[in-house]
């Protein structure tokens, strides 16, 4: 036992600091800012792109893009699977990314996502009919765990019963693919080669009879012309149209509730019409970002903020940390909350669907819970990429 006069052991120190920035990292964007617009990390060998205006050049300008694979690696070029990442939408550049977004995106135009409100309301009350009738249960669990596979599942084509098996193929490519937590053991990387090569027999499949007004059904319509994607190509984007739907629509939706369970006026202004839910959504967007920050290299020399970047230099642009200037000096954040979604060509694609699955979700709970309150310690997830809620037991009485 430590006692009154002892210190903590540095070791102890730097996971209390770390528990501390991921229940509130509004802390560590204020200690960034006061740095300047652009911090460079010794630790991370990087630029950090704090600065709400250096975030949207970064972003919109084509003299920064993706990091590419590690040549070395199994996702390197010349590789077995080495198309893979250069087939995602977000790391395509040029023609293939055009070409990419011309077929996939008239399924995320703002009106192809309105007309499937009245189905997300839907799910979202089937969701509410499984929590029992003394109204206690795990957020995570019972909704925000939940909601995203449903509804990224019908916009993808992902047949109900596969759904959670495609879910557990798309984490496990994501994390041997070192797109989560960094560089992956060889045990990781070995296991995704094989998810990987299961998504691709699942996705053809699929493809022989894909869901009307699907991704999927998209796709094959481009085949044979100007916008047909290739197998690698199709893969790579219902993986991450369907991981990133999972990911930051938890996030957000978990965020939602917790924002909910501690404001009780929340509710009852929701349904007196005195707030609406496209406001509350883009707050949570703003100030718990459920992306934190995205990578980005330089191709050329480029001055940003006063500061010259060298080609090759790496930057992290601290999405959260931009959107925390919008919030603490009363910017106007724009139609998709700040740089939540990104911004310029790499905007993310889902960005209406995500917005429309949190005014969704308020909607239906100003209908149908009187009261939500916080019923045990909210246990946030270990990883400050995407921050969100491992639990979030909570107690709702029904109107």
């Amino acid at each position: 036992m430590t006692s009154a006069t002892e210190h903590p052991a540095p070791a102890d120190k730097r996971a209390a600091v770390a528990a501390h920035v991921l229940r509130r990292p509004a802390v560590l964007y204020e200690q960034l800012r006061r740095q300047g617009g652009l911090v460079w990390s010794d630790s991370g060998g990087c630029w950090l792109v704090v600065g709400y205006e250096p975030a949207r050049m970064v972003l919109r300008d084509e003299r920064f893009r993706m990091p590419g694979a590690d040549p070395t690696s199994e996702w390197g070029a010349g590789a077995r699977h080495g198309d893979f990442v250069r087939s995602l939408l977000l790391s395509a550049e040029g023609a293939d990314h055009d070409r990419m977004r011309r077929t996939l995106g008239p399924a995320f135009s703002p009106r192809a996502v309105r007309s499937r409100r009245e189905a997300v309301e839907a799910t979202i009350d089937r969701l509410l009919a499984d929590i029992g009738p003394d109204g206690r249960f795990d957020g995570v669990a019972a909704i925000s765990g939940r909601l995203p596979v449903a509804v990224v599942g019908d916009l993808v084509g992902v047949p109900g019963p596969e759904r959670d098996h495609a879910s557990e193929l798309c984490r496990t490519i994501s994390q041997g693919g070192g797109l989560v937590n960094g560089p992956a053991t060889e045990s990781a990387v070995r296991s995704a080669l094989t998810a990987l090569d299961e998504l691709t027999v699942l996705v053809r499949q699929w493809l022989t009879e894909p869901t009307p007004g699907s991704v999927l059904a998209a796709i094959r319509a481009a085949a044979g012309t100007s916008l047909a994607l290739s197998e690698t190509e199709t893969v790579a984007n219902v993986f991450s149209l369907y991981l990133a739907g999972h990911d930051t629509s938890r996030n957000m939706i978990s965020a939602l509730l917790l924002r909910l369970a501690t404001a009780p006026e929340l509710l009852d202004g929701l349904r007196g019409g005195r707030l609406t839910a496209e406001a509350e959504v883009d707050r949570v967007l703003l100030t718990e970002s459920p992306l934190t920050f995205t990578a980005r290299v330089a191709v050329r020399d480029v001055e940003v903020a006063g500061q010259l970047i060298r080609r090759g230099d790496r930057l992290r642009v601290m999405l959260g940390a931009a959107n925390h200037e919008l919030v603490t000096t009363d910017q106007p954040a724009g139609p998709l909350a700040g740089v939540a979604f990104g911004e310029g060509r790499h905007v993310c694609l889902g960005a209406h669907v995500a917005r429309l699955e949190g005014v969704a979700l308020l909607t239906v709970l100003a209908r149908r819970w009187s009261t939500v309150r916080v019923a045990g310690a909210p246990r946030w997830t270990p990883h400050f990429l995407h921050r969100g809620l491992e639990r979030l037991p909570l107690e709702a009485t029904w109107c």
